[in-house]
């Protein structure tokens, strides 16, 4: 799975390393300044966040995601930092909102919805782990903090084999915090509508975000500090397959769901909550739209397509198919020259009916599906990197030493827990490929400090060697990383034995049917 600013949010745990320290002289400096950022606030369609921290590592990595993009986007325009305190403005808060805050440390993970109203000025303290926030709209942006403290969380529901029972523990999950709702709201005598709305919706939509994404993996707390359970890709079908391939009995979708209706995710107003925009195409594709199509198949992306022309209202058109875009995409759709034609087809409609964010991401896709089939140029090829023994060599070197063999490169790095995972989970299936397939995978470091890269590949050596495992000199900075775009992990590329990209944002070896159908493809 890759790291996405949206996708995915629950394993985007970032974990870097760098010295952080309080300061009395700094926290007084953020103080005199406040006033400056008071008069910014009440400009048109901005927000100022004012915050201290005795965890300073956190506010190295916060970040406010923006809703109003269908990718998700860090709204962060300006921000100054002084060690134990964070003076954010947000430049294009047009109306009433609500966007993610997260902010990251070794130690914590910090995460929250925040309220937004242009002209707003907020207030957050981080103290002893606990994220607190003061200011207009405090109740509403407490909410979150306040409901994962005094209810279960959905982290700890995990599947055990039965997917009634996981439905039967999620409904219960889900009337427990409809019930602390209602014990807040009398509490501190919220009366908006605007909030009362957004807050059940809200509800609403993580329940039957974790119907259709059961958790089911047991996530190492090594890497996220915490016990959680994790998704599977596409982890429902999974899970009917695995529980229900012996049964004689029918696994109903109906049943499953209950009262969940096309109602649910037929709502334009909620365009901009995170786990809406999440649930309205994962329940099309695999609830509401009912042909005999397999997934990701061009078949079932015309038939997805068909049903949001005729079953969604107007306003969510652009939207979910935008959306329906980028899963097929980010799933390997296209990576043959009949499909890449089509998807570029498909951007080329739609790229004029989203602006700023949301068309960079279309023309990325584009550009990934026209890059495919070419070579590296060779001042890519000719990017430094070094293994664990300390030898120097370029990608151009290993290539030539794997002649003949299809190559998968991944992108990885120490502090990226998804990266880590990918590479412990699927190394049954890595091998089988190997052997099956004559596939050669090459693991690329992009870590800013090199002793963190040779620490975590000495934790990874069942996995990684010194033959298949590189630091690449200047990381994201190295011409290889910038020819290819990578901005963001795990992140993998598929070369054939000539070295042409075959494709150039590979799904994730964890979904194997996709990826295997890639390889089995090139021979």
């Amino acid at each position: 799975m890759m790291i996405i600013i949206r996708k995915f949010l629950y394993f985007t745990i970032i974990f870097l390393t760098i010295v952080g320290c309080n300061s009395e002289a700094n926290r007084s400096r953020v103080e005199s300044n406040s006033s400056d950022f008071a008069d910014v606030s009440r400009l048109e369609n901005k927000v100022i966040i004012i915050g201290k921290s005795d965890d300073p590592q956190a506010l190295n990595y916060l970040d406010i995601i923006d809703g109003t993009y269908y990718f998700g986007k860090n709204k962060g325009d300006t921000a100054k930092i002084y060690h134990d305190s964070i003076e954010l403005v947000l430049n294009n808060v047009k109306k009433k909102q609500f966007s993610e805050f997260t902010a990251v440390s070794n130690t914590n993970y910090y995460k929250t919805n925040l309220f937004l109203k242009p002209g707003d000025s907020i207030f957050f303290e981080i103290k002893n782990g606990e994220l607190k926030f003061s200011g207009s709209n405090a109740r509403t942006n407490n909410f979150d903090i306040e409901l994962e403290q005094n209810t279960t969380s959905y982290q700890l529901n995990s599947y055990d084999g039965n997917l009634y029972n996981y439905k039967k523990k999620t409904l219960e999950i889900y009337k427990e915090r409809l019930d602390f709702l209602n014990r807040y709201i009398r509490r501190h005598k919220i009366t908006s509508v605007d909030i009362l709305t957004f807050l059940k919706d809200k509800l609403r939509q993580e329940y039957i975000f974790e119907l259709m994404n059961p958790r089911s993996k047991f996530i190492d707390s090594e890497e996220i500090n915490k016990v959680m359970y994790g998704r599977e890709i596409d982890g429902l079908n999974a899970l009917i397959l695995k529980e229900y391939s012996y049964k004689e009995t029918f696994f109903s979708l109906q049943e499953y769901f209950g009262d969940v209706s096309l109602e649910d995710i037929n709502r334009p107003d909620l365009i901009y909550n995170r786990h809406f925009s999440e649930n309205l195409n994962l329940y099309i594709r695999n609830y509401f739209e009912t042909s005999d199509n397999l997934n990701y198949s061009k078949g079932k992306f015309l038939a997805e397509k068909k049903f949001i022309e005729e079953k969604l209202d107007p306003e969510l058109l652009n939207f979910a198919m935008v959306e329906l875009i980028n899963d097929y995409h980010l799933k390997g759709f296209g990576y043959d020259k009949d499909n890449a034609e089509y998807m570029i087809k498909m951007v080329d409609q739609y790229k004029d009916s989203v602006d700023g964010w949301d068309r960079e991401r279309l023309m990325s896709i584009k550009n990934d599906l026209v890059s495919s089939n070419f070579k590296l140029p060779n001042f890519a090829l000719e990017a430094k990197m070094v293994n664990h023994l300390g030898d120097t060599t370029t990608l151009d070197e290993i290539f030539k030493r794997s002649n003949q063999r299809i190559k998968v490169i991944d992108f990885w790095a120490s502090w990226c827990p998804p990266c880590i995972i990918q590479i412990k989970d699927n190394k049954a299936f890595k091998d089988r490929m190997t052997v099956e397939n004559n596939v050669e995978w090459i693991y690329l470091s992009i870590d800013k400090d090199k002793n963190q890269w040779k620490k975590k590949s000495r934790d990874l050596g069942k996995f990684l060697n010194f033959r298949n495992n590189y630091y690449l000199l200047e990381g994201e900075k190295s011409s290889l990383a910038k020819f290819l775009k990578v901005t963001t992990i795990p992140r993998y590329i598929i070369f054939d034995k000539e070295n042409y990209i075959i494709l150039n944002n590979a799904p994730i070896p964890e979904n194997n049917s996709n990826f295997e159908k890639i390889i089995k493809s090139m021979k």
